[in-house]
């Protein structure tokens, strides 16, 4: 917080100090950029511990799925039972899809009709629930694959959703292995990237 005020502060002062409309709007636009990556790097640095409850995945999806529900260039088919419950913190499993969401909408768009197809699919498996969200878009080569979860990683596609830092898929697998769950990411035979999210399956009740 202490961090971001003093950005809030420019902005302002650029808003009111420089009198050209289009430098004032690209000055504006950077210090959003610069604000962006550092809530980045906050996320990041952020302590791992979590408050693990039951949670409805469903719920927290349809919830992430809201704010974009007005997106044209965005388009989602959803694949899992309302009863899926997992062990998860609601609010970081929130921003851990909508990260992912956000990755896809960058980088997951169709070259044919510039639209990301983005596939949401969970299922129950013993004690877990496999959650794997994919786009339809290029994927990335073989040799990337293995580095975008690492901290600052920029992959020549730039898959990192995180606005210049390169730490959103870094912050992605910290979240799920800090609430015992595993974080993949893999190509598709059809083309596109998918993260694959094993996390713990709640008990019933």
């Amino acid at each position: 917080h202490d961090l971001r005020t003093p950005l809030a502060r420019l902005r302002l002062e650029t808003e009111l100090s420089v009198s050209d409309i289009e430098a004032r709007a690209n000055m504006a636009a950077d210090i959003a950029q610069l604000d962006a990556i550092i809530g980045k790097f906050l996320d990041y640095a952020r302590p791992g511990n979590v408050n693990l409850t039951s949670v409805p995945l469903r719920e927290v999806i349809e919830a992430c799925l809201f704010s974009v529900r007005n997106r044209t260039d965005m388009r989602f088919n959803l694949d899992l039972s309302d009863d899926l419950m997992v062990l998860a913190d609601e609010v970081e499993l929130g921003r851990v899809i909508t990260n992912l969401l956000e990755n896809a909408r960058r980088y997951g768009k169709s070259l044919d009709t510039g639209v990301a197809v983005v596939d949401i699919a969970a299922k129950a498996r013993d004690k877990w629930v496999m959650l794997r969200v994919r786009d339809h878009g290029m994927g990335v080569s073989t040799e990337q694959l293995a580095n975008l979860t690492k901290p600052f990683y920029r992959g020549e596609a730039a898959r990192t959703a995180a606005n210049g830092a390169g730490l959103g898929l870094a912050i992605v697998e910290k979240t799920i292995s800090s609430m015992g769950g595993t974080f993949v990411l893999s190509n598709t035979t059809s083309g596109g990237l998918a993260a694959n999210i094993k996390l713990q399956r709640a008990p019933a009740a």
